[in-house]
């Protein structure tokens, strides 16, 4: 006389059940991905530069002249306002913004840089008190200079956020209210595996 094992019918189903509550999102994610389907709506305040570009490697120079090359800006994430010719009262507006959401980020302050690019020599002199830990740098007039007008295209006063390794990836066309630029950042710092 054999035996016959057979599972149970409400185990088995059971068994089935699980296995596609596990495998149904990889598929359904895998038949998302492959047909091209994109989110709508995106989270970030920011327009997302695609593909992000990297900054050029020299063209800058201190107030003073010396060379300033964009290794040296290179580890922290930037927040950079590039401005053509003075610092008007928008501009310094702009950067008390920018102090703000730099001291708002509290614990991550320290992988955060906030540049300012100018093609005036004059104008970090002038600012330098107001905001001493402030980066300032002077776009030469050459064609290394020229790159670096490229680079930073926006009219007005246009925000950047720069990688850590040197990429430009957001544009902030009107930054007169930075709340959306810190919400970006807090997310940015938070998922970066650069540190």
């Amino acid at each position: 006389m054999t035996l016959a094992l057979s599972t149970p019918k409400p185990a088995y189903r059971t068994l089935l059940l699980l296995a596609a509550v596990f495998f149904l999102p990889f598929i359904i994610g895998t038949g998302l991905f492959w047909s091209g389907w994109r989110p709508g709506k995106f989270v970030n305040s920011g327009e997302l530069i695609q593909p992000p570009y990297p900054l050029p490697e020299n063209g800058l120079t201190h107030a003073n002249g010396r060379p300033f090359p964009t290794s040296e800006l290179r580890g922290k994430w930037l927040l950079v306002l590039p401005v053509d010719g003075s610092c008007n009262a928008s501009c310094q507006h702009n950067l008390q913004q920018m102090q703000q959401v730099h001291i708002a980020l509290n614990k991550e302050q320290s992988r955060l840089q906030r540049v300012f690019i100018s093609n005036s020599a004059s104008a970090p002199t002038v600012l330098q008190s107001r905001f001493p830990e402030l980066v300032f740098c002077v776009v030469q007039a050459n064609t290394a200079g020229e790159a670096w007008r490229k680079a930073m295209d926006g009219k007005g006063q246009t925000v950047y956020v720069v990688d850590p390794l040197g990429n430009v990836m957001l544009r902030y066309a009107d930054p007169g209210d930075m709340r959306g630029v810190l919400k970006d950042l807090e997310r940015l710092l938070k998922y970066s595996w650069i540190r």
